[in-house]
């Protein structure tokens, strides 16, 4: 299909459990990588994960989740696990961030990865979401002591649904500038090019067609031009569930600099 880089759901999105390996899938899987040169590749975690609430139990399964996810990234040479921090159900963030913290120590513990990281993907805010301002990542991030493990995936629907603009050249410029400013590009592994449904602020997470939603052509002509673009992040351009099968996000990915390809190619130049 063209992409440059893959991400996928390996279980699915709406239903707990982590990818079950043995050695036939991870040989089977690190040949085929191997045969297509290694792309970047990430695992979208389930929806279900909820650090930040006030349910220990569901805490700890999102830990246990989580973990599986990692783990399984980092035996198939995965680059990483893209994830929702959960949300803090009116508590606070504050207020849930030593549990989120102790939460994501000890998935990291437990995982030990020693290539796959963890992304932690901006949210759009509806419902006390976690992440849905950058200063609530930095926070996260500095918590776990800038832990190089644990890097951030930049959603532009989700952060138009938050407040941030990306409409105009001059929006996107001091929304990347803020992203650098306040959490720094070197941490923003992936970015996912999402249109949105709903208008700035609505903290709706709803995906449109790139170009044809709230953020349209000029953002995103604007954005695939942002520069200077992190070595180390893939732009995705996404598309709704309706695009592949019901309930699944299908993003497939385009480069940055790179708009004739097929990813791509909803954004004229």
């Amino acid at each position: 299909m063209g992409a440059d880089a893959i991400q996928v759901h390996p279980t699915p999105p709406g239903f707990w459990g982590s990818p079950k390996l043995d050695e036939n899938r991870i040989a089977t899987f690190k040949e085929a990588a191997a045969r297509h040169g290694h792309p970047p590749f990430y695992f979208h975690a389930v929806y279900l994960i909820n650090l930040a609430g006030d349910d220990p139990t569901l805490r700890q399964r999102s830990e246990s989740t989580l973990a599986g996810y990692l783990k399984a990234a980092d035996e198939l040479g995965v680059n990483g696990v893209i994830f929702h921090t959960g949300s803090h159900k009116g508590a606070g963030f504050e207020a849930r961030l030593p549990a989120i913290t102790e939460h994501l120590q000890h998935v990291l513990e437990r995982a030990s990865p020693k290539s796959a990281r963890l992304l932690i993907e901006n949210n759009a805010g509806l419902g006390g979401c976690v992440g849905a301002r950058f200063e609530e990542i930095a926070q996260m991030i500095s918590a776990l002591d800038n832990d190089r493990r644990v890097a951030v995936c930049f959603d532009t629907c989700h952060a138009f649904a938050s407040g941030y603009d990306e409409r105009t050249q001059a929006d996107v410029k001091k929304t990347i500038d803020e992203l650098d400013r306040v959490i720094g590009m070197s941490r923003v592994e992936v970015i996912h090019c999402n249109d949105s449904v709903t208008g700035l602020g609505s903290n709706r997470d709803r995906h449109a067609n790139i170009g044809t939603g709230q953020i349209g052509e000029e953002g995103f002509r604007a954005l695939l031009r942002a520069g200077p673009t992190p070595s180390r992040s893939r732009f995705y351009a996404g598309w709704p569930p309706s695009a592949s099968a019901p309930t699944i996000e299908d993003e497939h990915l385009a480069p940055p600099a790179r708009p004739d390809r097929r990813a791509a190619a909803k954004v004229p130049a």
